[in-house]
């Protein structure tokens, strides 16, 4: 397929993601520590090493009891966690025990100190249920929370916190996973500059300060980010040289313009493009290929908000696609005071939340700086012809 044939074919939003998952394939699966690959998707399984609880355990400060009461002897030691089971109970019979401790074998219930109250009957001292107090057994019995070898999480999860946490619970701290991806990032264009005074002509790079921690927050990680000019040998150059990352981004590239030597590198090179072009705006003029290494490149507008725009709308899909997850979970809100008015182009809107949970439009946003993101949390895609207070997908903002 010719870079200019899919230029005359924009897809909509809503198709991004299904053109790139049935286009683009998922990189190898590695086995790593969880507590390591925040960001990474499941590649398989995650199956309980051990029940939770191991055993018996307390639930609450309190007494752990045999039989049935109204009251028992209270031994004279404690069970405290990470302490073992200690000395059976027998019929009658309680023991101190604090919450987290293994039940001692024979306990029928554990009964939390604010149920039970102590007294001196005979010169023994006893404990008894508080007159009137429930009949709650505050023991979390063994297996309780799962059993071992249970699927704790399906493949194509995102490890998160709640994931490494749940696996470190189940003696299950490592495990197949896909990503997290990593990206090469260019930015181009010799009007560009990074550090020291600017000359005529020349903007100051607002990019490359924030697409780092824009790219981690879509699961991709980078290096430092580079700067190439507007020539076409240093793209081909850095296209054709081997490298470790799954990914190429580059920004300020994608236009139509003489200076955008993207296109004309891409066919040189035997680049297979899956999108040139994104019906939204801003954001719309985007570029995804597959190099002819593996490596999948996403070009983005120069403009920062543009740029953002796009990288939101994208990036995610393509680690989705990369690492073989499952369907992201999609916000939504109701926007109050815009409305998508463009016949055939989705527009990029900043919000902000209202109390009451609505969402408001920051008002129109400039696509040369990224000042008019300030204190929204998210991006509206407001579709063709929605009216005002729409629902409307949120893609939520670093903050």
């Amino acid at each position: 397929m010719s870079v200019e044939s899919v230029r005359m074919l924009p897809i909509g939003v809503d198709g991004v993601a299904e053109v790139l998952r049935s286009e683009l394939i998922a990189v190898p699966a590695r086995f790593a520590l969880l507590a390591d690959a925040s960001g990474a998707t499941l590649a398989e399984d995650l199956i309980a090493g051990t029940a939770l609880p191991r055993v018996d355990t307390a639930a609450m400060d309190g007494y752990a009891v045999s039989g049935p009461g109204p009251w028992w002897t209270l031994r004279a030691d404690a069970r405290l966690a990470g302490h073992g089971r200690g000395r059976p109970l027998s019929s009658g019979v309680a023991v101190r025990i604090a919450t987290g401790a293994a039940a001692p074998t024979g306990t029928t219930a554990v009964m939390r100190d604010e149920f039970a109250e102590t007294a001196r009957v005979s010169g023994r001292l006893m404990v008894r249920r508080v007159p009137g107090a429930p009949l709650k057994d505050d023991m979390r019995r063994c297996g309780e929370q799962w059993d071992g070898g249970e699927v704790l999480v399906g493949y194509g999860t995102r490890v998160c916190p709640a994931v490494v946490s749940a696996a470190a619970s189940a003696e299950a701290p490592t495990a197949a996973v896909r990503g997290p991806v990593r990206a090469d990032v260019l930015i181009t264009g010799d009007e560009i500059r990074a550090r020291g005074p600017l000359a005529e002509g020349q903007t100051r790079d607002a990019l490359a300060p924030v697409l780092p921690q824009l790219l981690r927050a879509c699961d991709i990680g980078c290096g430092p980010v580079r700067h190439l000019p507007d020539r076409a040998e240093d793209l081909l150059t850095w296209f054709t040289q081997e490298r470790d990352a799954e990914m190429v981004v580059v920004t300020g590239a994608t236009g139509h313009g003489a200076a955008d030597h993207l296109r004309d590198v891409l066919t040189e090179i035997g680049a297979r493009v899956l999108l040139d072009g994104v019906a939204m705006r801003p954001g719309g003029s985007q570029i995804v290929a597959v190099l002819p290494d593996g490596r999948v490149l996403l070009a983005l507008p120069g403009n920062p908000f543009a740029a953002v725009a796009a990288l939101l709308v994208s990036a995610p899909a393509i680690v989705d696609a990369l690492t073989a997850r499952t369907s992201r979970q999609r916000l939504w809100g109701r926007i109050s005071d815009r409305s998508g008015s463009h016949e055939t182009l989705t527009a990029v809107v900043p919000v902000r939340q209202l109390p009451g949970g609505v969402w408001q439009s920051a008002g129109a946003a400039r696509t040369p700086h990224l000042a008019d993101l300030i204190g929204c949390q998210a991006l509206a895609l407001l579709g063709p012809n929605s009216g005002r207070g729409s629902v409307a997908e949120l893609l939520p903002l670093p903050q």
